[in-house]
C-alpha cells in the first residue's frame, strides 16, 4: 500500500509518501506498522531510507527507522530508534507482537530505547539493542507486578536474546502471598525461554530466594519455581494473615516449591523447619462448650512450647491451602 511522490534530479532519486511494514517471516515477529512520512534516497550506488513508524489503529509512535545500504558492498545498516511507547488502555503489547500474547497482559508503562541491526555483502547479520522500562504494572502468569524497572542488552535483537547477568528490581509481585522490594537476574534464550538466574526479597523478617529455572513462553507449559525460605519469621506471618486468636513465635528456613499453570498457582511438597531454640505455640480463641477431652485438648493448644517444629504446606496460592 505505499503511495507518495519520486524526484530525479542531477542523477539522484528521491521516493517520498507513505507505506505499509509488514515482516517477511513465515512466523511473523510484529504485525503491519504504517508510516507516512517514509523517505528513500538512491544517489549512486548508495540507499538512504527512513521514517517514522506507528501503530495504524492508535497512530502511536512506535519507533523512528534510519537505513543506509551500499549496492556495491552489499553491507548496510538499520537504526531503530524507540523515544518511548506508552502502554496502557490505548495500546497493548499484543497489539504490536505475537511474542506477548500469554507472557504479559494489562501493561501499564513506557519502553524506550534503540536498536542497531547490521548486514554483510556475504549476508551476515547482526542485531544488537538495549531497551529499558521504569515503574511498570503488569499481569503475568504468577501473579500482578507492580514497580518493574529494567534495562535490557540484547545480543541478538531480531531474536530476542541476551547475554546472562540481566538485573531488574521489582516494587511487588502476587503470587498468593504478596513479596516486595525484590531483585531478579535473568537472561532471554531463544525461542522464548527465560532463564532465571536467580531472585532474592525481603519476606517476613528474613529472606526469599527464587532458586535458577527456565520458563517456556513459547508454548503453554506448567512454569515451576522453587523458592528458598531463609529466617523465615513466623510471628509476622501469621500476624499478616489475619487469623484471630491464633499466636507462634520462632524462625524458620525451608523451601517452596510452586507451579503455575492455566488453573492457577499452587505450593507442591513446602516445607519449613525451625530453628533452635524452638519457640511457642498458642490458640487462645473462644473455647468450646463440650466434654473433658476438648477441654483439655483446648487447654493444650492454648500453650505449647516446641523446640522443633516442621510445617508442611500444599495447596492453592488463591484458593483452599493447607497447613
Amino acid at each position: 500500500d505505499a503511495d507518495g511522490r519520486w524526484r530525479y534530479y542531477n542523477s539522484d532519486l528521491t521516493v517520498s509518501g507513505a507505506l505499509n511494514l509488514d515482516d517477511r517471516s513465515e512466523t511473523p515477529r510484529f504485525y503491519t506498522l504504517r508510516s507516512n512520512d517514509f523517505e528513500v534516497k538512491l544517489s549512486g550506488d548508495d540507499i538512504r531510507a527512513g521514517g517514522t513508524l506507528v501503530h495504524p489503529a492508535s497512530g502511536t509512535p512506535v519507533t523512528d527507522v534510519t537505513i543506509r545500504h551500499s549496492l556495491a558492498s552489499g553491507e548496510g545498516q538499520a537504526i531503530l530508534d524507540v523515544p518511548g511507547i506508552t502502554f496502557g488502555e490505548g495500546l497493548q503489547p499484543e497489539e504490536l507482537t505475537r511474542l506477548t500474547e500469554g507472557v504479559i497482559a494489562l501493561v501499564q508503562g513506557t519502553v524506550r530505547g534503540q536498536g542497531e541491526i547490521s548486514w554483510s555483502g556475504e549476508g551476515d547479520v547482526t542485531s544488537t539493542g538495549e531497551f529499558s522500562t521504569a515503574g511498570m504494572d503488569l499481569a503475568a502468569p504468577f501473579g500482578p507486578v507492580t514497580g518493574l524497572t529494567t534495562t535490557v542488552r540484547f545480543t541478538d535483537l531480531l531474536n530476542l536474546e541476551t547475554a546472562p547477568g540481566q538485573s531488574a528490581t521489582v516494587a511487588s509481585i502476587n503470587p498468593g502471598i504478596l513479596v516486595e522490594n525484590g531483585t531478579i537476574r535473568y537472561q532471554l534464550l531463544p525461542n522464548q525461554l527465560v532463564r532465571i538466574e536467580r531472585g532474592e526479597w525481603p519476606f517476613m523478617g528474613g529472606r526469599l530466594i527464587l532458586h535458577e529455572t527456565i520458563l517456556n513462553f513459547g508454548r503453554p507449559t506448567p512454569k515451576r519455581l522453587t523458592f528458598e525460605v531463609v529466617g523465615f519469621d513466623a510471628k509476622q506471618f501469621i500476624d499478616s494473615l489475619g487469623f484471630q486468636g491464633i499466636e507462634i513465635t520462632g524462625t524458620f528456613d525451608g523451601v517452596l516449591p510452586m507451579i503455575f499453570d492455566e488453573e492457577g498457582g499452587r505450593i507442591v511438597g513446602g516445607r519449613l523447619d525451625s530453628r533452635q531454640p524452638g519457640g511457642e505455640f498458642s490458640y487462645n480463641g473462644t473455647k468450646p462448650k463440650a466434654g473433658l477431652a476438648v477441654g483439655l485438648a483446648f487447654d493444650l493448644l492454648s500453650n505449647i512450647r516446641y523446640q522443633q517444629m516442621t510445617i508442611r504446606l500444599d495447596g492453592d496460592l488463591a484458593g483452599e491451602f493447607a497447613t
